[in-house]
């Protein structure tokens, strides 16, 4: 400790300059490295919000969030807020299904004919063959449904969500499809084909499955569709467009579509997503998980050409890497995990659009994994 001394001109008698206790006084926290990073990236792209979190297989190692819910407002965001983790959904749906392979209620080479024997007869021939693996590596030969316009085309389907999932899959399954299978083509649709199989073959809807075990084993909070819905004080989605940020009000009626709701539209706080991302990281590291094992994690990251389930899997700075992105056009958020460095990184950010933001907030990963592995 630095010893301070004061010279004085003249004595000052004690009377004259009562003590104040040190422990009266508040001293701000010094802002940890990552904590300067987060401010740094979200001032440098006028971001309203923006999270990150170092994992390894154990933990937390660390957390920063700068910003507020809501561009112009002065709530700060919290660690323990909602944001939408949109294609970071799939790694859910996928961990899900393979708990139901690893029970034996499904298997990765089950076909469509076998999953939906009631439409077998009418089914298009050239998805007969296709298989819950191909489904979720995106080589089904199932269009994209990844733009507004395809969006606008699902037809307005009746029922539960369930039974709307369940008339989506007909649906495709009875069109053709827009190229042979076995070529990679992402697909929101194969997700929501592939939740679908698990919900005719379980009796339970998707989301019951993934409560009962994902979430509920996991001890992880989800909630499904914009944050906004779950609370007045949650995170607000925001586009940015020629550099202006503007609210995304949920009650305009832009949603990811029901039946997609399995690749896309599960609301997450990142202290819980941490605990979903160590799940795969430990896996990938031979360490089991108490909702899968080591060989079953390490199943789902087998790429099949350019994806493995839920997953991107590639060589970044040279060192093995699963990662993926997930956006709706009003949150960004992302994800990497690094295995042989034991690190796994993850961004939230409440806005979307601007593409050298969304390429900054990538490119930064790998630099934070690398730094925190040579600690």
């Amino acid at each position: 400790m630095i010893a301070v001394v004061t010279i004085f001109a003249e004595p000052v008698p004690r009377t004259e300059a009562p003590t104040r206790l040190l422990a009266d006084i508040a001293i701000p926290a010094r802002p940890t490295a990552l904590q300067r990073d987060a401010i740094t990236l979200r001032e440098t792209y006028h971001l309203p919000a923006l999270e990150l979190c170092v994992i390894d297989a154990d933990g937390i190692v660390e957390i920063a969030s700068d910003g507020v819910r809501k561009a112009d407002g002065t709530a700060a965001v919290e660690e323990s807020d909602l944001f939408h983790l949109g294609s970071m959904t799939k790694a859910m749906t996928a961990t899900m299904l393979s708990t139901l392979v690893h029970d034996g209620e499904l298997s990765w080479d089950m076909t469509m004919a076998q999953a939906f024997p009631a439409i077998a007869s009418i089914m298009d021939s050239r998805y007969s063959d296709v298989t819950l693996e191909q489904l979720l590596t995106h080589t089904s030969g199932l269009p994209s449904y990844t733009t507004d316009a395809e969006w606008a085309s699902i037809p307005p389907f009746t029922g539960t969500p369930a039974q709307q999932r369940q008339a989506f899959a007909r649906m495709l399954l009875t069109k053709p499809p827009i190229g042979p299978a076995g070529i990679y083509r992402y697909s929101n649709a194969g997700y929501a084909v592939a939740a679908a199989i698990a919900e005719r073959v379980t009796g339970k809807t998707w989301e019951q499955l993934m409560q009962q075990r994902v979430f509920g084993p996991l001890k992880i909070r989800a909630a499904y569709g914009w944050p906004l819905l779950f609370g007045d004080s949650e995170p607000w989605g925001h586009r940015i467009k020629n550099g202006v940020v503007t609210p995304h009000d949920p009650a305009d009626g832009y949603r990811v579509p029901t039946v997609l709701a399995p690749a896309g539209d599960v609301s997450m706080s990142i202290l819980d997503y941490s605990v979903f991302a160590r799940l795969h990281l430990a896996g990938l590291e031979n360490i089991n998980g108490s909702v899968l094992s080591a060989t079953d994690i390490q199943r789902l990251h087998q790429p099949v050409l350019a994806y493995s389930c839920g997953w991107h899997e590639e060589l970044i700075d040279g060192v093995p890497t699963s990662w993926h992105r997930g956006t709706c056009d009003t949150f960004d958020t992302f994800v990497l995990l690094q295995p042989s460095r034991n690190i796994g990184v993850i961004v939230f950010t409440n806005a979307d659009g601007d593409d050298a933001a969304a390429k900054a907030l990538f490119d930064e990963m790998p630099r934070l994994a690398a730094f925190y592995a040579g600690r």
